[in-house]
């Protein structure tokens, strides 16, 4: 077949640093030929990996395939091999692959690693150690290879090795173990990572170890990526031309589909990039270009945007507001194209478009693998678009495909995540709804058989408004942290300030922030988070001691409380115990350094008087001490003055 109109897919276990030169590559060989890229995110439950693929190339969904280092999600091995068979007859290129018959785009691995590894023995290292990834992985066995001869070389016994997956947080974990098991942390003075990926995790691992990077120990990764430079401690690394391999395999692919004949191998020449983490104290070495320093300013806005779509996200309760939030966050992010289809069964069924109404009128289902329905399927053959399965607990219920202006790291990743959770919330709240109406059909048809009674009239009454209160309940706490939620702690305050207006007796609240929580997010994950999370609510609602008094999450990282006929002092004291509780709870906060624990500061305000001022006058009050807590240092309370 020609190459006008031909669907080019890559995969990858993600879109990351690794990713990013190989994809502009690729699209700089591909849009002059008329061809367009799909890059798959290679789906991380294994049902949906093992099978992905050969469905798409069945519903003639691509028309070729470029393979990276993908590992499978269930056992971190190497996938490659098993995405090429469900290629079939497909033209195929693999990215650093070993697949008989099928050609191969990497760099030069063993001058490479020699490079640096020679880099790192040179100033009288003597204790190396090799983070390398899956063993089945042809891009780290050749690195591997050439680590072990350049270590010979230098006259030393062969270094330990620590196996992961190409992934910062398995290198992290793994090597933490690692120096455990070598009797002390001392035993190892410079280490080569097979990617800059689990060097960035090597890294984190030295810095929970309390050594210094580079002058107890110099660290070296391979890929020299944005992340690599941008580091706390900037990575030295081997650059082994992404861009310029994408661009190679895109050529392949083209040959291929003209029917020409292709090299088995191609290989790119690689560099050595010495930054501080090898090169002295931190901030020497290379610089960093003015280009990336744009690209990280450009990826601090997009972050911003992309908090703002989780948040509105959060509160979806129907796919007309989850179209309405893309809308209005999506361009914000340079998203040029996006198409949302929920999945049920193996068939999608389009929910939101670029370009189309919010609440468009319903398509009819189609294929997951078709990707679009019919006529759609156009906008496959231009233009670069990310293809992403969602499955929430390994079960198939969204497929997203977006096109950027300019792909960026941060915003595929965040749109998985937080559209996996809307998706998720829908469905609880469909399901949610079903009851209902059933509870309703129910309530009504015994409702129906009892009328010829008055008894029994009344015992259904008393059903039914059983059956309301345990519905009204649950949708008044917080799912995450078993506290009430926001329209809990907006009625209770309204509750509460009519009782203070009509009795006089005073009205406290506390608004409660968990300190430096971004960073908690940022260096253990969101998972982590959310178990923080829950832990401080615990600690909070066991300071609250009256019945009447209501906890809640107020929003994010936030908590308040109402303290309902509670004076100054009485809300100082349950402040005071709220943090008593935090501190003695002693939970880490990775975030923060070695030792560190997580800490909140509260503000705390109180309404004397029922004249002149209203619930929102309170909460700014208390609002502004948070802040003035906030900024004096955080773990304590600030006292606001009584309202007048």
């Amino acid at each position: 077949m020609g190459t006008r109109g031909a669907r080019v897919a890559l995969v990858v276990d993600r879109v990351e640093d690794y990713a990013l030169p190989v994809v502009r590559g690729m699209e700089s060989v591909l849009a002059p030929a008329g061809a367009s890229l799909l890059v798959l995110v290679h789906p991380r439950p294994a049902a949906q990996a093992r099978s992905w693929v050969e469905r798409l190339r069945r519903a003639g969904s691509i028309d070729a395939l470029v393979v990276s280092t993908v590992a499978d999600p269930a056992t971190g091995t190497s996938a490659v091999a098993g995405l090429v068979a469900q290629a079939g007859g497909l033209p195929v290129v693999t990215l650093g692959g070993d697949v008989p018959g099928v050609p191969d785009v990497s760099c030069d691995n063993a001058a490479g690693t020699a490079l640096a590894v020679d880099h790192l023995l040179a100033g009288g290292r003597r204790h190396p150690l090799l983070v390398a990834g899956p063993s089945d992985s042809a891009d780290s066995l050749e690195r591997e290879a050439a680590f072990a001869a350049a270590v010979d070389r230098a006259g030393l016994p062969p270094a330990p090795v620590v196996r992961a997956d190409f992934h910062r947080e398995t290198a992290y974990r793994r090597t933490v173990q690692a120096l455990g098991s070598l009797g002390a942390v001392d035993a190892v003075d410079a280490v080569f990572a097979a990617n800059d990926e689990m060097a960035l995790g090597v890294l984190d691992a030295l810095a929970a170890g309390g050594r210094r990077v580079p002058e107890d120990v110099v660290v070296a990764g391979f890929d020299d990526t944005s992340a690599a430079a941008t580091a706390e401690v900037p990575l030295t690394s081997v650059d082994p031309h992404l861009a310029e391999q994408g661009e190679l395999a895109a050529r392949l692919v083209l040959d291929l589909l003209r029917g020409g004949g292709v090299p088995a191998r191609v290989r790119t020449g690689c560099e050595l990039v010495v930054r501080a983490s090898t090169a002295g104290p931190p901030g020497t070495g290379a610089v960093v270009p003015v280009e990336l320093l744009r690209d990280v300013r450009s990826g601090l806005l997009v972050t911003h945007h992309l908090l703002g779509l989780k948040h509105g996200l959060s509160s979806v309760v129907s796919e007309d507001d989850l179209a309405r939030e893309l809308t209005a966050y999506l361009p914000r992010v340079a998203v040029r194209r996006a198409h949302l289809a929920t999945v049920r069964d193996g068939r999608a069924r389009l929910v939101y478009s670029t370009g189309t109404p919010p609440a468009g009128a319903p398509t009819g289902s189609y294929p997951v693998e078709e990707l679009l329905p019919g006529a759609r399927r156009g906008e496959l053959a231009h233009g670069t678009l990310v293809v992403q399965v969602l499955a929430p607990g390994g079960h198939e219920r969204g497929l997203l495909l977006h096109e950027q202006d300019r792909l960026d790291r941060y915003t595929a990743e965040a749109l998985h995540q937080d559209l996996t959770a809307a998706l998720q919330a829908l469905q609880r709240a469909r399901r949610a709804r079903a009851h209902a109406a059933e509870l309703e059909r129910l309530v009504a048809e015994r409702t129906a058989q009892l009328q010829a009674e008055v008894h029994s009239r009344r015992l259904a009454q008393e059903e039914l408004t059983r059956a309301n209160a345990r519905l009204s309940e649950a949708l008044l706490v917080d799912g995450l942290t078993g506290v009430r939620n926001r329209p809990a702690f907006d009625d209770a305050l309204r509750r509460a300030w009519r009782e203070h207006e009509r009795t006089g007796q005073p009205l406290s609240v506390l608004l409660c922030d968990v300190d430096r929580f971004k960073a908690y997010n940022d260096t253990a994950g969101h998972l982590a988070g959310d178990a923080c999370l829950r832990a401080v609510a615990a600690c909070i609602a066991d300071a609250v001691r009256r019945s009447d008094d209501v906890v809640a999450r107020f929003g994010g990282e936030e908590f308040a409380v109402v303290l309902p006929a509670a004076d100054s002092a009485a809300a100082e004291r349950v402040a005071a115990r709220v943090l008593r509780r935090v501190r003695a709870a002693a939970l880490p906060h990775p975030g923060c350094g070695p030792g560190a624990t997580v800490s909140v500061s509260v503000g705390v305000a109180t309404s004397a008087t029922a004249a002149g001022a209203g619930p929102e006058d309170l909460l700014r009050t208390a609002d502004g001490a948070l802040y003035r807590a906030k900024d004096t240092g955080r773990d304590r309370l600030v006292l606001a003055g009584a309202l007048p």
